[in-house]
């Protein structure tokens, strides 16, 4: 199930980013550039396993112990510290490296959203294979979220893509944006795992508990297949605009 589940995901996300290359003005960008993001998202993975242990000894060494904390905030809790810190962590220092690799050769904010949808594809395509699952539930519900990590890398790369162009030309809070490039992400994913991935509700006795961390998984679900499309339809719409924020050019002008 797993190498069906990576396959499936493979040929989506495939085809999105390949869309999504080919939408850049006047040229897209080179294999190699829109290759190695990929790569380095499936390395990302490993390194947020890395980022969890530390992050776990962190909140052991706070004396955090989940009992002493009611469902809700156990499940927020945990999905902070397993998922929503250490990925984003990770998927964070992968774009970084990207664009320090070619950071002759990028030339407008849209590449940055390239690069931070390259990095979530490469982590989906190991996540799905390390996580795959036997149940057909649970393997539909990845499959219609399966641009999730795609997504939030878009969001990540574009405030870093605007934040690059404000440095430059003056005309805007870099500041603002590296901030909202972390948090962001950070909490999208934290409140779309604490309600789904790692729900403790779920595993509450009372039933009323159980019933509306149902309610919680099914409404997490249903907004982050919304959040996909709106995601990807709103950088397709605004890829011309976001591919005019010249880099290279501004950057040469103030050198």
């Amino acid at each position: 199930m797993a190498l069906i589940q990576s396959a499936v995901s493979l040929l989506i996300l495939g085809f999105l980013y390949r869309r999504m290359i080919k939408r850049e003005i006047p040229t897209p960008i080179s294999k190699s550039q829109a290759i190695v993001p990929v790569i380095l998202g499936v390395v990302s993975l490993l390194l947020s396993l890395a980022f969890f242990i530390v992050d776990g000894l962190i909140l052991g060494s706070m004396g955090y112990v989940g009992s002493d904390y009611p469902p809700l905030a156990r499940s927020v809790i945990g999905s902070l510290a397993a998922a929503g810190l250490p990925e984003e962590a990770a998927k964070l220092l992968m774009i970084i490296i990207t664009v320090v690799i070619f950071r002759s050769k990028i030339r407008n904010v849209y590449e940055y959203i390239l690069i931070g949808a390259a990095v979530g594809l490469g982590f989906t395509l190991f996540e799905e294979f390390l996580y795959g699952s036997d149940s057909l539930l649970i393997a539909a519900g990845r499959l219609i979220t399966v641009a999730a990590h795609m997504l939030i890398g878009i969001i990540m790369g574009r405030h870093l893509g605007i934040a690059r162009y404000y440095k430059i030309t003056g005309k805007g809070s870099a500041s603002v944006q590296y901030i909202l490039a972390v948090i962001v992400p950070v909490v999208i994913h934290t409140l779309y795992d604490s309600c789904i991935a790692t729900n403790k509700l779920l595993e509450d006795n009372d039933e009323t508990i159980q019933g509306i961390g149902a309610v919680l998984a099914v409404t997490a679900c249903v907004g982050m297949f919304v959040l996909q499309f709106i995601i990807l339809g709103r950088t397709k719409k605004n890829a011309g605009k976001y591919c005019e924020m010249l880099l290279l050019e501004q950057r040469d002008k103030h050198l």
